[in-house]
């Protein structure tokens, strides 16, 4: 007998090939065919319920969310800086805010600042100082314009704050830095750092001629929520130190804002950003006709050109 699967030759008898263990006969055929192994089960699918898959879908939208949250967190930490640049001047989560309701503006300030309303003097609407410590501080006065400067309009009035500017520098024995120091973030008060290229202009300035030096040379102008601002920088010696000032002049109606600024030299970079963030936060509204100036008792117009820090 031959084998049908492995062709072996095998006894007549045999039921099974003794090579490959096929079975030769009826009966080791059939009991061949009972002992293979089912090579393929086939499983009919199963019928899923509605709760399963909305528990699936919620298992979806959670992972999706946690992946979401981890990204923005990221983000905050990599770049969260950014966002305080598109915001500008507007106050971030840790600021403190005053308001100040007779003359109708505001102002935003780290809460870690501590803010003190000073008596004004005779020429003074208000007298704000802001300090982080006894030698970082700024100080923040409000004027009433003259009338007769502002009819000129808004050159006449740089042309009057020049004047004020260059007399408090001099005042200070100081050397300015001419109108290439950019506040932080160029564009946007409030932000950022940016060193000030030396430009001949800045040379002269510091070589101290003032005299011949022209507004553009003293001021960078730029605008504070809407309004006209005029700021500049620097250097004089306070008491025995060097020390770098900021002057930042905002023209609201018939107002003049200054905000004075100052730090020793070595750490004035870092207090820069936040002097910047205090004066692109103000925010001014005019006085009804109730409140105008010329009704203010005791007010005098902004003519004195020379303020000393003590």
């Amino acid at each position: 007998m031959i084998c049908p699967k492995c062709g072996n030759y095998q006894p007549d008898r045999a039921k099974y090939c003794g090579i490959c263990g096929e079975g030769l006969s009826q009966d080791g055929l059939v009991e061949s065919f009972l002992k293979q192994e089912k090579e393929h089960e086939i499983t009919l699918p199963r019928h899923r319920s509605f709760f399963f898959y909305l528990v699936l879908g919620l298992i979806v939208v959670l992972v999706l969310a946690l992946l979401a949250g981890g990204g923005y967190v990221v983000y905050r930490v990599a770049w969260g800086e950014k966002e305080s640049d598109r915001n500008g001047g507007e106050p971030e989560e840790n600021a403190a805010r005053y308001e100040n309701q007779d003359i109708g503006f505001r102002i935003s300030y780290p809460d870690n600042w501590t803010l003190e309303e000073g008596l004004p003097a005779e020429d003074e609407l208000a007298f704000l100082t802001l300090s982080l410590t006894d030698k970082k501080k700024m100080e923040i006065r409000a004027y009433q314009l003259d009338p007769i400067i502002s009819i000129g309009g808004i050159e006449a009035i740089e042309n009057h704050l020049a004047e004020d500017a260059t007399g408090r520098i001099e005042a200070m024995g100081g050397q300015p830095a001419g109108a290439s120091a950019v506040q932080p973030n160029g564009e946007q008060p409030g932000y950022g750092l940016e060193e000030p290229p030396s430009t001949p202009a800045t040379e002269e300035a510091l070589s101290g001629e003032m005299g011949e030096a022209t507004n553009e040379d003293l001021f960078t102008s730029t605008k504070v929520s809407g309004l006209p601002a005029f700021y500049t920088e620097y250097t004089a010696n306070v008491m025995g130190e060097e020390t770098e000032l900021l002057l930042y002049y905002v023209v609201a109606g018939d107002y003049i804002f200054l905000f004075q600024g100052r730090a020793p030299a070595q750490e004035y970079e870092d207090i820069r950003p936040q002097f910047y963030s205090i004066t692109g936060s103000f925010e001014w509204q005019e006085l009804l006709e109730e409140q105008a100036p010329d009704e203010t008792p005791g007010v005098s117009t902004f003519t004195r050109p020379v303020i000393i820090f003590n």
